[in-house]
């Protein structure tokens, strides 16, 4: 769980500095901002899939 907290917030951190990026018209603000958008869409997918997975077990062995 450790781990994903650390993602999470190096993911909104660079989210952030892409959209400071676009306020400030830096070059490439663009497409650092859509990188990291979907750099953590598929994280959060991939994780929402595990947590998934996980709840399955737990409820099988019950």
């Amino acid at each position: 769980m450790k781990r994903e907290n650390i993602v999470y917030g190096l993911g909104s951190t660079l989210v952030i500095v892409g959209a400071v990026m676009k306020i400030l018209h830096i070059s490439y603000g663009n497409q650092f901002f859509l990188f990291s958008l979907i750099g953590m869409t598929i994280f959060q997918s991939w994780h929402v899939t595990q947590l998934k997975n996980k709840i399955k077990d737990l409820e099988s062995k019950l």
